[in-house]
């Protein structure tokens, strides 16, 4: 008995199997209705959006929970400045650091096991020390300070400089 409804079971199981499929791959594809349009696009632009700052029930919500989050911060710069109260605009701030390649100095390393600065410089610094103190500092009435002279160039003293050969 119970290999007969085996053997029923699998031969109703295998007839799925035997049928043909059908072939999508040819058949017309019907585009769907769209019943309701997206409303997203036709919606009026939204506070933050609109002020580029968090409202000011919420941000203040935010500020008592987590203060360090960005919307709290972002409620307490603008509560600082006033824009609520005054029904200020949308504000940008605008950032005017210097760029990481601007703040570098051009050149190469310090020797650290050279002697102090005051001890040894080379004409070329102190050349630069006259440029920049010429910049830096302005003559009060007829008075000039004394500055030195800068070097000529056969003055110069290259035998300490070394060459590195290029691999």
């Amino acid at each position: 008995m119970r290999i007969a409804i085996f053997t029923a079971v699998v031969a109703v199981m295998t007839i799925p199997a035997s049928a043909h499929h059908p072939n999508r791959e040819t058949t017309p594809v019907i585009p769907r209705v769209d019943l309701l349009p997206p409303l997203g696009n036709c919606l009026p632009e939204g506070y933050r959006r609109k002020y580029n700052r968090p409202t000011y029930i919420g941000g203040k919500i935010a500020y008592h929970i987590a203060p360090s989050s960005q919307e709290a911060m972002a409620w307490h710069r603008a509560e600082h400045r006033g824009d609520y109260e005054c029904k200020r605009g949308r504000v940008v701030p605008q950032y005017f650091y210097q760029k990481p390649y601007e703040a570098l100095k051009i050149g190469g390393r310090k020797d650290v096991n050279a002697p102090a600065r005051s001890e040894q410089t080379s004409p070329s610094d102190r050349l630069e020390d006259v440029q920049l103190r010429e910049v830096d500092e302005k003559p009060a009435g007829d008075m000039l300070p004394e500055l030195p002279v800068a070097p000529a160039e056969d003055d110069l003293d290259f035998s300490a400089l070394e060459l590195i050969p290029l691999r």
